[in-house]
């Protein structure tokens, strides 16, 4: 007597298609969201770039040529080599006799960590802040945005200066001012997308069968919003060092003998006339900041956007 043996189960459960055919292995999400992203030249420049910006801070130490302290005031305001200027000073010195292109090195570090770091803390109260209103968007969502218009109402200037004169300036303090800024941002993208979760068939399932609250806003809701949170922190991230410069121009950043590119600019600016360089320097470094975030930003925007041509799913694939 014969005996017939069922087929293997990982056979039998394969997935295969309508020609019998069996259908490809999906791409993880990850290596689909990459893919989109660098899928353009302007995101492989812009990740390039920042790739090198991020190498240049961290390993400043081993690329400055000089101290980026050091005073010479026998070589005040050189000119750089590329307009004929000494070859070791690449791009000049500046009224105290410090090396231009060793400032930028320590300068970029210290931005950097300032613009990350208050992204980072705004993107976290802003998505804390978000879900809450948006998940109580009756009591809670009422109140957080109203003080969300009262903060936007209030000019960042004037609060940076109130906020320096009673707490003094310095980078702790410029990283929890910027983060504690840039929150009216996250939480009004993410109140308006959690109104919606909140209101799908899973989530009001999950409601009826008892799921308590934080469970529905941290499992259910919150993997909803991280998409456009990723996409708010890069071009956060860009747009505080900015504001870090511009706090720093006004006297209000960090304080010698620390530095960022905001203060040599602010520096800079006193000699404009006798040496331009010592400005115009810093100041292309922050363009080229604001540039690359914002068009990684960007691209990084298509990619996660449901129906962007960037985003396009197989639905061969399982």
């Amino acid at each position: 007597m014969t005996v017939m043996t069922p087929p293997p189960a990982a056979a039998a459960a394969a997935p295969v298609s309508a020609e019998g055919k069996p259908r490809p292995k999906a791409p993880s999400r990850f290596r689909e969201v990459t893919s989109a992203v660098f899928s353009g030249w302007a995101a492989r420049i812009s990740g390039a770039a920042l790739l090198l910006l991020a190498c240049c801070a961290l390993f400043a130490d081993f690329l400055a040529p000089f101290d980026p302290r050091e005073q010479d005031l026998l070589r005040i305001n050189l000119a750089p080599a590329w307009l004929g200027g000494p070859a070791e000073h690449l791009l000049g010195t500046d009224a105290l006799g410090r090396d231009i292109a060793s400032r930028l090195l320590y300068g970029l570090r210290l931005s950097l960590v300032i613009g990350l770091s208050a992204a980072t803390i705004a993107a976290c109260l802003g998505l804390l802040l978000g879900v809450l209103a948006g998940y109580y968007e009756k009591v809670l969502g009422t109140v957080l945005l109203r003080l969300a218009d009262v903060q936007l109402a209030l000019p960042f200037a004037a609060v940076g200066i109130a906020l320096s004169a009673v707490v003094g300036s310095g980078a702790v303090m410029l990283i929890v001012f910027l983060g504690y800024w840039g929150w009216t941002t996250f939480s009004r993208v993410i109140v308006s997308t959690v109104a919606q979760v909140r209101r799908v068939d899973y989530v009001t399932a999950a409601r009826t069968y008892g799921a308590s609250a934080p469970r529905i806003m941290f499992r259910h809701v919150l993997p909803s919003v991280i998409s456009p949170v990723v996409v708010l922190w890069t071009n956060m991230a860009g747009i505080l060092t900015l504001a870090e410069s511009g706090l720093s121009l006004l006297g209000l950043g960090v304080q010698p003998p620390e530095f960022t590119l905001g203060s040599m600019l602010a520096d800079g600016q006193t000699d404009l006339r006798l040496a331009p360089w010592a400005a115009i320097a810093p100041g292309a470094v922050l363009m080229v900041i604001l540039l690359t975030f914002n068009t990684f930003g960007d691209s990084l925007r298509d990619a996660l956007t449901p129906g962007s041509p960037k985003s396009k799913h197989d639905p061969e694939l399982s």
